[in-house]
């Protein structure tokens, strides 16, 4: 059976600046799909490059005094540079400049002008030069600005040779309505509406009078072809031409990875130009715009996510927020809190707590060996688990499939929940007190299945961590002599690396102090916030401290001896869970760690001021040896210390990070 292919791009990008956010986020997304494919054992090319000519890259170079050649070549170091910052994988990184690419747009304009495709005509319109096109009466507000760029148009006329996009535009709706060019819905609607409203053909050519810096038409000299012209046809380049277009198995399975603005040229133009051809249909995978705090990003509104931001933090963090918010095709917001948030919860205190947490408990208990399974032994919830990751591996392939790449992230990450419960459930550091043969069995069985959830997590979210994962899978003594390593490794759950030594637990996501991160990255917020905090301070608040002074002077009244506090064990531990208990709308189940003294389950009335992931990761004051007490939703053993934010609203007293798990406060 031959191995099938695949041909992911990403668009080519504007040789006239330098990346941003959005350009990362595509890049990344395709180099994932390229990643989980080839773990599929699929054969996958991956292109990505840059837009050299047109108007705008010859407006960039003359304001830099410089050839538009030396600009480009600038340009295609730095973005390479770049691109390479990322862990990118692409097998192509095309320029429009390229020799093979100036001779395919040249075949191409000359196939379709011999169909008769193309002709010679004047058209006068409204023209964007950020969109190098002219824009109809739907894409420009009352006072003719592209809606896109929130910039004026100009007002131009001039003879061009177009392209007979209106031939093909019946054909165009029987494929979109169909699902051939798109299967989001919402861009298929999107589509039909702009072939409704399509004006007139597709303007393919520039008078050199006007603009030099273009690839010349082989039946005309004295014009350049149009920028989107000459941009489409590159991913035809990028498998050797029109030839191997029409034979080949890549480009029978081709997918373009696009935002949301450039739907019009990718979903009416391209597919026209590509029915002129008589090539099939590349289909559309097509992503929303990353917003900051709810705005899209502008220079101009000061709230651009830089590039050196992303890689300060890091592309796992980036990754984690942005494919973890929402499948492809939506908007994804960035706010700062949130980002930060999502990481301590998802990577810091998800993937890497629990290979801590496992590693470390085979290292005290079977000298660093990892135990092997007692298939006959395994409890229901163990097996449970055993079923769930099984059934992990379809679902996420159907969701890679299907373009939903959040759900696939939390497929992924349902396994380490399960993990965290499965410990916090099973107490294995109780367990460990017993010597006889069926509590060791019981303890090996808890860990054999917490190595077995690592091991298929760091199959799974390979693509999403490379490097990371790698360094997981390392750690539990798997053999990775294949790159990418092949995700058909999950269907044997068991098949662990019994008695494979842990020499090293490694620390793969570091927690980050949020607070901290906040005021370096967001200085001028943080002083808005305190500014709204004092205004906060009503005239209530202050009848209520003027209230409170009896009471405060009364502190001392119930007084202790020395030997009533020492009987109160307070030690430091870390929250490595939290959730809402169902059935209660006061109360947080947590799971906290005591270093050496294990974990304790406790239940705190807090949720009514505190969310589960603003506790995770953080130090807290627990009092260890307050009696258990058995509620209707489980045993809580012991208590979490709280008090009273100058808000007015509840808070765990948090530690600093710092201080040893474990560690007696006197």
């Amino acid at each position: 059976m031959a191995t099938p292919c695949r041909y992911f791009t990403t668009p080519i990008y504007y040789a006239n600046g330098s990346p941003h956010a959005g350009h990362v986020y595509a890049t990344i997304l395709t180099s994932i799909l390229k990643t989980h494919y080839s773990q599929r054992g699929e054969n996958v090319k991956f292109l990505t490059g840059l837009d050299e000519h047109g108007e705008a890259v010859q407006d960039k170079a003359k304001e830099l005094e410089i050839s538009p050649q030396k600009l480009v070549d600038d340009m295609a170091i730095l973005w390479k540079k770049e691109f390479a910052r990322f862990e990118l994988n692409n097998d192509i990184f095309i320029r429009t400049t390229d020799k093979d690419h100036v001779k395919n747009v040249q075949d191409i304009l000359n196939y379709c002008h011999k169909k008769g495709d193309i002709y010679f005509g004047e058209h006068e319109g409204y023209y964007c030069i950020k969109c190098e096109g002219f824009l109809t009466n739907s894409e420009r507000d009352e006072n003719n600005n592209c809606l896109v760029h929130k910039r004026p148009t100009e007002l131009r006329k001039e003879k061009n040779y177009f392209f007979r996009t209106s031939k093909y535009r019946d054909k165009l709706i029987d494929l979109i309505s169909q699902g051939k060019i798109t299967h989001q819905e919402k861009y298929k609607n999107e589509l039909l509406g702009m072939l409704k409203n399509l004006e007139g053909d597709l303007s393919i050519s520039r008078p050199k009078t006007r603009l030099t810096w273009g690839i010349e038409l082989p039946f005309d000299k004295e014009h350049v072809a149009y920028v989107w012209f000459d941009a489409l046809p590159n991913y035809v380049t990028g498998i050797g031409g029109l030839d191997q277009a029409r034979t080949s198995e890549f480009w029978k399975n081709v997918n373009h990875i696009i935002g949301k603005d450039i739907i019009k040229f990718h979903g009416i133009f391209w597919p026209a130009m590509c029915l002129s051809l008589d090539i099939p249909l590349p289909k559309l995978l097509i992503t929303g715009w990353l917003l900051k705090d709810a705005h899209k990003m502008s220079k101009s509104l000061g709230n651009v996510v830089t590039v050196d931001q992303i890689l300060h933090y890091g592309r796992d963090m980036f990754v984690n927020f942005v494919f973890r918010a929402t499948n492809p095709g939506d908007d994804i917001d960035i706010s700062w809190k949130s980002y930060f948030e999502r990481y301590n919860s998802d990577l810091a205190n998800g993937v890497g707590n629990l290979l801590s947490r496992t590693l470390a408990m085979i290292e005290k208990y079977f000298e660093r060996k990892i135990p092997k399974f007692h298939l006959n032994e395994l409890n229901d919830e163990q097996k449970e688990i055993v079923k769930i990751s099984q059934n992990a591996l379809i679902n996420v392939t159907k969701s890679f499939d299907e373009f939903r790449i959040a759900d696939a992230m939390n497929e992924i990450s349902n396994l380490v929940s399960l993990a965290d419960k499965l410990i916090a459930n099973q107490k294995p550091w109780e367990i460990a007190k017993n010597n006889d043969e069926k509590s060791l069995a019981q303890l090996e069985n808890i860990l054999a299945t917490c190595v077995g959830v690592l091991r298929t997590v760091g199959y799974l979210s390979y693509s999403f961590h490379p490097s990371k994962m790698n360094e997981l899978l390392l750690s539990i003594g798997e053999n990775l002599n294949h790159t990418p390593p092949s995700i058909n490794k999950v269907k044997e759950f068991t098949s662990i690396y019994s008695g494979f030594v842990c020499d090293h637990i490694p620390k793969l996501f570091n927690r980050i102090d949020i607070a901290a991160e906040l005021a370096a990255i967001e200085p001028d917020k943080k002083k808005e916030i305190k500014k709204s905090e004092v205004k906060k301070v009503d005239k209530s608040e202050k009848l209520s401290n003027i209230e409170n002074k009896n009471s405060d002077t009364n502190l001392a009244t119930d007084i202790i001896q020395i030997q009533d506090f020492s009987k109160v064990q307070m030690r430091v531990g870390t929250v490595v869970s939290a959730e809402c208990v169902d059935g209660s709308d006061k109360l947080l189940k947590l799971v906290v760690s005591l270093g050496e003294f294990g974990e304790r389950q406790i239940f705190s009335g807090i949720r009514e001021w505190v969310k589960p992931e603003e506790v995770v990761n953080h130090k807290v004051i627990i009092v260890c040896n307050l009696a258990p007490r058995k509620m209707r939703f489980g045993t809580s053993e012991g208590m979490m210390l709280s008090t009273d934010t100058i808000e007015g609203k509840i808070s765990p007293v948090f530690l600093p990070e710092y201080l040893k798990e474990g560690s007696l406060l006197s």
